[in-house]
């Protein structure tokens, strides 16, 4: 699966990989799909906000804060409605740092750059290397509650968007730094099974 723009619903879902060309939306959600067509003066005004944002400028981002042991963790609302490219869920990130990785990736998105997802990925985070692993959609929707809300409870695909700790090694990795797998809950259905790093 590659993460890029246009893609179709279906594909994007899948475990396939998915190449899409820039320039074409075949999501095909229109604005009475998602909260964009709720008019304005039935919405709190964080849902006016979120809703503003993602007419504005293709996106939102979200942070929910740590909750006893539990990590927080920062995602996006709107990636599929304005690239078809699936929203990115990140634990453990300041909320700057989390915002301006996912602007990083939105304008790369709609520039027409790929990423790979289940692949060491460059040049997104300042030099370190990310990967990009499927989202169970069943956890997703547990954590991205906005998204959730803005998609009117349809189905939306999800990334996680998991670091490495400082001396390169990923949470699958032997070795790794005590704490990293407790500051990055698995949001797969394989348990990170078969990555390699």
């Amino acid at each position: 699966m590659t993460l890029g723009l246009n893609c179709p619903k279906e594909a994007a879902l899948s475990t396939t990989v998915v190449r899409c060309e820039a320039g074409r939306h075949s999501g095909g959600m229109q604005d009475d799909e998602t909260r964009l067509g709720d008019d304005p003066e039935t919405l709190n005004p964080y849902e006016r906000k979120l809703v503003q944002d993602v007419r504005d400028h293709g996106w939102r981002s979200v942070t929910v804060g740590a909750d006893g042991d539990a990590p927080s963790f920062s995602y996006t609302t709107g990636f599929w409605r304005s690239l078809a490219a699936p929203e990115v869920i990140v634990f453990d990130f300041p909320l700057d740092l989390a915002h301006n990785v996912f602007g990083q990736m939105y304008r790369l998105l709609r520039a027409g750059r790929l990423l790979p997802v289940g692949q060491r990925i460059e040049g997104v985070l300042s030099g370190e290397s990310i990967f990009l692993l499927p989202a169970d959609p069943a956890a997703a929707a547990d954590s991205l509650l906005s998204s959730r809300w803005f998609y009117k409870d349809a189905d939306f695909p999800c990334v996680q968007l998991v670091w490495a700790d400082r001396a390169g090694l990923f949470p699958w990795q032997e070795g790794v730094a005590p704490g990293l797998v407790d500051l990055q809950p698995d949001l797969s259905r394989r348990a990170w099974a078969g990555l390699a790093g």
